[in-house]
C-alpha cells in the first residue's frame, strides 16, 4: 500500500511521550521526515535516542512562546528545508477542577497551553505553506470538545474552540491548496493524568498511545487531493462506562 507520507517532512510538538512520540515512530518507517518537540531536554534526548532515525530532528521549544515557533521553523527549514504537516500535539491539563477553584493564573495558563499555543503555531507555520502552495495541519483536540464532564470546563473551552479554530483555518489555507484537520481522542493511557495530577488508574483496559496515534497518521497519510475534517477516536471501554457517542 502506497504511503503518501514518504518524504513529506512532518513536524509534531510534544513528540517525546504519549500520540506524539507513536505518531513519529510510525512516520518515520513510513519514509517521512520528522521533527519533534518538547520542553524538557533531557525527554527530548530520550526520545531521540529510542527513535534512532536519521530522518528526526528534535528542537527543545515551548509552544507558548512564539520565538520557539520561530527557533523550530528555522531549524527545520534548515534541515528539511520545507514543512509539509504540523501536528499541534502539545498540551496538558495543568490543573483540573471545578470553576471556582481555578484562579485567573490558571485559567490562563489552561488557555495559553492548550489553544494560544496552537494558534500561535499555525499563524507562523501558514506563511511557509502559502509560498510552497501546499501544506497541512493537524490540531489535537479532545473528546472533551464534544462531551460535558465537571471539573473539565476550562479545558473543554480550550479544546472545543480548537475544533472551531480548525474549520476556519481550513477554509483560510484552502485558497491556496492547504488543509487542516481536527483530531478528537478520547481518554487513552498517556501521561495527561499525571501531568494533570489526577488519578489514572480508571484508565486500565483503555487504549494506549500507540492505539490512537495509529489514526493520527491515517489523518496525515492521505492523497494530496483529500482531507479528513475531524476524526473522532474513543476507547471502547470509555464508550461503555461514560457515554453514547451515538
Amino acid at each position: 500500500m502506497k504511503h503518501y507520507v514518504k518524504d513529506r517532512v512532518v513536524v509534531i510538538t510534544g513528540g517525546t511521550s504519549g500520540f506524539g512520540f507513536e505518531a513519529a515512530r510510525m512516520l518515520l518507517e513510513m519514509g517521512a521526515k520528522v521533527a519533534i518537540t518538547g520542553r524538557n531536554q533531557k525527554r527530548l534526548d530520550q526520545a531521540k535516542k529510542k527513535l534512532a532515525n536519521k530522518n528526526l530532528l528534535a528542537v527543545r521549544a515551548d509552544a507558548v512562546k512564539t520565538q520557539d515557533w520561530r527557533k523550530l521553523i528555522a531549524a527545520v527549514k534548515k534541515r528539511f528545508g520545507r514543512i509539509d504537516v504540523l501536528v499541534n500535539n502539545h498540551g496538558a491539563g495543568i490543573k483540573i477542577a471545578e470553576l471556582e477553584q481555578m484562579t485567573d493564573r490558571d485559567l490562563q495558563t489552561v488557555m495559553d497551553v492548550n489553544i494560544i499555543s496552537v494558534m500561535k503555531g499555525c499563524r507562523e507555520v501558514v506563511g511557509l505553506m502559502k509560498k510552497q502552495g501546499s501544506g497541512h495541519i493537524i490540531n489535537v483536540s479532545s473528546g472533551c470538545a464534544h462531551y460535558s464532564w465537571p471539573s473539565w470546563a476550562a479545558y473543554t473551552a480550550a479544546k472545543a474552540g480548537m475544533v472551531g479554530f480548525t474549520r476556519c483555518l481550513h477554509l483560510e489555507m484552502a485558497q491556496w491548496g492547504g488543509k487542516a484537520t481536527s483530531f478528537v481522542p478520547g481518554a487513552a493511557r498517556t501521561n495527561f493524568c499525571k501531568a494533570a495530577k489526577i488519578d489514572d488508574s480508571w484508565l486500565d483496559g483503555y487504549p494506549s498511545g500507540e492505539d490512537f496515534a495509529r489514526t493520527l497518521v491515517h489523518s496525515i497519510d492521505v492523497p494530496e487531493n483529500s482531507f479528513i475534517d475531524e476524526v473522532i477516536i474513543w476507547g471502547t471501554k470509555q464508550v461503555k462506562e461514560m457515554l453514547n457517542p451515538f
